[in-house]
């Protein structure tokens, strides 16, 4: 089985940063079956060997920063996503939080009837970058900056200096355009992310600072 180079790159990060730091990882889910065309493919499931991976991923994490805390989308791969990776991390008494700020609707919809419509009609990456370049959000959107704050302040505003890690188990579309946010990019210009890649946050100086593999390690104000 494939080692994911986002696994290697993450504990590299993870390792590097101080020991009492809390840090929160926001990652996509693990590798799932094929969507069916024309749908959301809510009730996909991980395959055999994304499963594996998270398992993979939690053992490696757990080695860097034994308390492993995880919240996730409601949709089912991401919820299963935290569970293998808690169970990877030998934190199989750990609940995984829910939260519809990583998805179902997610940070940025506001109506998922007129949103879903959109998304099924000109794809995901075309969503993602009317989000970054357009004055006015997409129809049943909020603007991608109410959105982020969404996410920040799930993320971000727990962070402490306790030496936890907190991860997020979100989706693609959501993650892609808070990188691209972020980092003051077009959506073009990141890396898009694979299954497991993750943004790590962590508190230095009084700023938010930021890493995304391919991309050298930012920082923004606390509030975004």
């Amino acid at each position: 089985m494939s080692y994911p180079c986002s696994i290697s790159w993450l504990a590299s990060q993870l390792r590097a940063l101080p020991a009492q730091a809390d840090a929160a990882l926001i990652l996509r889910h693990a590798e799932r079956a094929a969507i069916p065309p024309g749908t959301f493919g809510q009730d996909v499931p991980l395959t055999a060997r994304g499963i594996a991976d998270a398992e993979r991923l939690g053992a490696t994490l757990a080695a860097i920063r034994p308390s492993v805390t995880a919240t996730a989308s409601p949709v089912p791969r991401c919820a299963d996503t935290a569970r293998a990776i808690l169970r990877g991390a030998g934190r199989i008494e750990e609940e995984v939080a829910l939260d519809w700020r990583l998805g179902e609707p997610g940070p940025f919809v506001v109506d998922e009837q007129l949103a879903g419509a959109l998304f099924l009609e000109v794809g995901i990456l075309e969503i993602a970058r009317r989000q970054l370049s357009d004055a006015e959000p997409p129809v049943g959107m909020r603007t991608t900056s109410d959105g982020v704050a969404l996410l920040l302040e799930l993320a971000a505003s727990p962070l402490r200096s306790d030496g936890r890690l907190r991860l997020y188990v979100t989706h693609d579309g959501i993650l892609a355009v808070l990188v691209a946010y972020l980092y003051r990019l077009p959506i073009d210009a990141i890396p898009w992310p694979g299954y497991l890649d993750g943004l790590l946050l962590w508190q230095r100086a009084g700023r938010l600072r930021f890493a995304w593999r391919g991309l050298r390690q930012r920082s923004c104000p606390l509030r975004g």
